[in-house]
């Protein structure tokens, strides 16, 4: 019965978003214990406190564009276009173009960048993170790192990570992931 109620909650998920759902459907066929728990890892991605959703959701976008070469990226961007994210934000981050990004998203996304790139600079602009968004802030940024890094990582481990695509913003292509790195 829980293996048929998370089907139809895949089923629903692929159907809302135009995403490819295989590589859940494999985990879930393969062991119900796996999916449960992969569902309690992505939750991670759920939680923001003390951070402006246009700079959370610039870092999951610069992150998963790290990440993906397409279908991932585009699932975070429409995320963010549905939650009333600027499309002017989503193609900043897409791009890693920081001076396109207000402030706060910009510190946001560099902290991001420096983390991702293992950049001492990250200590620095750690202590800004939580100076402007405080403890639960910083946390809220790790974890979203954290949850757009999960779904590719998956992906491309259970061998359903070899589409690539293009971007798309408000209705326009924006950029293939691969040729903003």
């Amino acid at each position: 019965m829980l293996s048929w109620l998370i089907s139809r909650r895949i089923d629903a998920f692929e159907g809302e978003f135009s995403y490819d759902m295989n590589y859940a459907r494999e985990l879930l066929s393969t062991s119900l214990k796996a999916m449960l728990l992969f569902q309690k890892a992505t939750a991670l991605g759920k939680y923001r406190e003390g951070v402006p959703k246009d700079a959370w959701y610039a870092v999951k976008i610069y992150t998963a564009r790290t990440e993906d070469c397409g279908p991932c990226t585009q699932l975070v961007a429409t995320m963010a276009e549905r939650e009333g994210v600027p499309p002017d934000i989503i193609r900043a981050a897409l791009h890693g173009e920081l001076e396109d990004l207000p402030t706060h998203a910009r510190v946001s996304v560099a902290f991001a960048k420096a983390v991702l790139e293992r950049n001492p600079a990250a200590d620095t602009l750690r202590q800004e993170i939580k100076g402007r968004f405080g403890a639960r802030g910083l946390v809220s940024l790790a974890f979203a790192m954290l949850a757009s890094r999960l779904y590719p990582t998956l992906k491309y481990a259970l061998g359903y990570g070899r589409l690539c695509s293009v971007v798309q913003v408000a209705g326009a292509p924006v950029l293939t992931p691969r040729e903003a790195l």
